[in-house]
């Protein structure tokens, strides 16, 4: 578990520039129950090497897992090519792309990585 409230930052790479990924996969996180409420876009529209942001606040290793699972179902859904980068204030960062997202094993194996990763960041 985690030891306090943190926030998660989602870097959404686009392969099409003109793409909204961004404020679809915020609509989509925010249909989660556990997720509803943590969603935000800063509001300086923050914007990092060719990435938009989301924040989202979690406060368990089950959010973080809701978290990846919904990231990974949105992906699956995507038309247009779309890498996802988690990364925690800590330094532990992990991505979720369309190619892998297609191939449920990955995702799932993706899925698994990044509970395990940051269940040991919690230790």
């Amino acid at each position: 578990m985690l030891a306090s409230q943190e926030t998660i930052t989602l870097s959404v790479f686009p392969d099409l520039p003109s793409a909204d990924a961004r404020r679809s996969l915020a609509s989509w996180l925010r249909s989660e129950d556990r997720l509803r409420e943590k969603v935000t876009t800063p509001s300086d529209d923050t914007s990092a090497e060719g990435a938009d942001v989301l924040l989202v606040a979690v406060d368990s290793g089950g959010a973080v897992m809701v978290l990846v699972q919904a990231i990974a179902g949105w992906l699956t859904h995507r038309r247009e090519d779309v890498t996802v980068k988690l990364t925690r204030p800590e330094g532990w960062s992990g991505e979720l792309d369309v190619p892998r997202a297609r191939d449920m094993d990955e995702v799932t194996a993706l899925i698994e990585a990044a509970v395990r990763a940051v269940a040991s960041e919690q230790g």
